[in-house]
């Protein structure tokens, strides 16, 4: 049975595995890599949902351990790892007295030129599933060619993509079949020229459903229950993150 999460997209507040020491090295870690994803201005990524990506060698001890912005970086990711007192802002120093006043001098204005630097992306699109298998439905391909073509110009930082499936089958199964799901987006965007390292995948099984009570009643959890299964289809699908800059 599904482990009920909060509606909405905390589905990734994350222990991405595969989540690189490459994408943290690319985007400017240190001699000691920060234990979350960083964008390319040293910033750990956050999801939709405003949680830090975890890569794959994080760790509680190096949430705790590893210095960010002169606090240790769980602070900012996850402060519940740590003491209250280890994130709080030291007193600010005693301000030094104003300096003596100096005859004003007449100059002229600075030249003022406007500077337009990158602009920050971030897109979302859902994939979804027919039931007991990792093929797309034809209105998911229709989104994912639309994706692809939303992605040319935009120098990527990540894609993500999390597998989910429905609670009908074996705990087991559905964690794998949301892999497999998840691999199918990664191949899919590959095909339509999306940097494949720049795309990570997880599964999710069937912990974070969609349904919350809505599909209750309809009989037993089996591949013959048609209604249920149609209850159930939103929880056959893909969620894809795009991070990037323009």
């Amino acid at each position: 049975m599904p482990f009920p999460f909060t509606r909405g997209r905390q589905f990734l507040q994350f222990a991405l595995g595969l989540f690189l020491a490459g994408a943290a090295a690319a985007a400017g870690a240190a001699d000691e890599a920060l234990p979350y994803v960083v964008d390319g201005a040293g910033q750990p990524t956050r999801s939709a949902a405003g949680l830090c990506w975890r890569t794959g060698h994080w760790s509680p001890a190096a949430a705790r351990g590893t210095p960010f912005d002169g606090k240790p970086v769980a602070c900012t990711c996850e402060p519940e790892l740590v003491a209250k007192s280890d994130c709080d802002t030291p007193p600010e120093p005693t301000p030094l007295p104003p300096p003596l006043p100096v005859a004003e001098q007449t100059a002229a204005p600075p030249e003022v030129r406007e500077i337009v630097g990158p602009t920050k992306v971030k897109l979302s699109a859902e994939a979804r599933f027919r039931f007991g298998t990792s093929v797309l439905e034809d209105e998911s391909r229709a989104r994912l060619d639309e994706l692809a073509r939303e992605l040319e110009g935009i120098d990527l930082e990540v894609v993500l993509a999390v597998g989910h499936a429905d609670r009908i089958g074996s705990e087991r199964y559905n964690q794998e079949i949301s892999e497999k799901r998840a691999a199918e987006i990664k191949a899919y965007l590959i095909g339509r020229g999306v940097p494949a390292n720049r795309i990570y995948t997880e599964g999710k099984g069937e912990k974070q459903p969609t349904h919350l009570g809505d599909c209750e009643g309809m009989g037993r959890e089996h591949r013959r229950n048609h209604r249920l299964i149609e209850c159930l289809a939103a929880d056959r699908r893909v969620e894809i993150e795009v991070i990037g800059v323009r």
